[in-house]
C-alpha cells in the first residue's frame, strides 16, 4: 500500500473491522479493497464480545480522533517526543472522547510508551548505555544522551529513577491505564536486555502498580479486559462502566 495513504487506510480499514466484529453479515464497499457482499468474518469474537482496541500514534491527531470516535483506547508512543507534544495529543483524545459521549475526559482510556536503561547504580547505567546510544540509528548523531533524557521520556539510571520519571508522566497526561516500556533498543545484546527485564519486573513494575492504584481517582476506570467487556455486555452497560464494576 502507498504509505502516503496511511491515515486514510487506517480510518477505512478499522471502520470495516469494527463492523465485521459486530455484524454477522456485512455488505461493504470502500476505496482500498474489493467490496464485500454477504460476508461473515470467522472466527467470531470470543463470547460474542469484540476485543478492546488500542489505537497507537506518535504524531497523527487523526488517530487520536479515531480512537475517541469509537470509544476505544488511545496509546501514545511517548518515546521520541517532548512532554508538551504528548500532552496535546492526549488532551485532544480526551476532549473528543467526551465530545462523542463516551464519558468524561478523565474516563478516557490512555496508554503511554517509554524507554529505559537501568543498572543498580545510575552512573553505571549511563556509562554502559552511552556507547549504544551514540551510534544507534534512532538516537545517535544528534542530541547528547543528557539532552535526550532531559527532553524526552528516555530514562537512563537506577530503578528508582525510572519509577520517579514514569510516575511524573501523569503530570501532563493525567491518570492513565497502561504503561509500555521499550527495552530491546539501541542494539543492546540479548543478555543485557534480559537483565533489563529482570530489573523491570522485580523492582519497577510492582512499585508502579502500587502507586498508580493508590493515587487513581475513583472516577478513572481500569482499562477494559475481556471479562469486564463480557460483564458489561450482559448488563447492558458501557465498557467503561463495566471496567469500573
Amino acid at each position: 500500500q502507498d504509505i502516503r495513504q496511511g491515515i486514510n487506510l487506517a480510518v477505512e480499514n478499522y471502520a470495516l473491522l469494527h463492523r465485521l466484529w459486530r455484524e454477522d453479515v456485512v455488505d461493504w464497499e470502500g476505496r482500498f479493497r474489493t467490496p464485500l457482499q454477504g460476508f461473515t468474518s470467522t472466527p467470531r469474537p470470543l463470547d460474542g464480545v469484540p476485543p478492546f482496541v488500542w489505537h497507537g500514534s506518535i504524531r497523527s491527531p487523526e488517530i487520536a480522533e479515531q480512537a475517541a470516535y469509537y470509544g476505544d483506547g488511545f496509546f501514545h508512543n511517548n518515546i521520541f517526543w517532548p512532554a508538551d507534544h504528548t500532552k496535546r495529543m492526549v488532551e485532544l483524545y480526551r476532549s473528543r472522547y467526551a465530545h462523542y459521549g463516551h464519558g468524561t475526559p478523565e474516563q478516557a482510556i490512555v496508554g503511554l510508551g517509554g524507554q529505559v536503561f537501568m543498572r543498580k547504580n545510575s552512573q553505571d547505567a549511563v556509562r554502559e548505555f552511552r556507547p549504544y546510544f551514540d551510534v544507534a540509528p534512532v538516537y545517535g548523531h544528534g542530541p547528547s544522551l543528557e539532552e535526550f533524557t532531559a527532553q524526552t521520556p528516555l530514562t537512563v539510571g537506577s530503578p528508582q529513577q525510572v519509577i520517579e520519571k514514569t510516575l511524573s508522566f501523569r503530570d501532563y497526561a493525567g491518570d492513565y491505564q497502561r504503561q509500555l516500556f521499550l527495552m530491546d533498543h539501541a542494539g543492546l545484546p540479548l543478555k543485557t536486555v534480559l537483565e533489563q527485564l529482570d530489573l523491570l519486573g522485580e523492582e519497577v513494575v510492582p512499585v508502579l502498580r502500587k502507586e498508580f492504584a493508590r493515587n487513581r481517582p475513583a472516577d478513572v476506570p481500569e482499562a477494559p479486559t475481556h471479562a469486564s467487556l463480557l460483564g458489561a455486555a450482559r448488563k447492558g452497560t458501557t465498557a467503561q462502566e463495566g471496567a469500573r464494576t
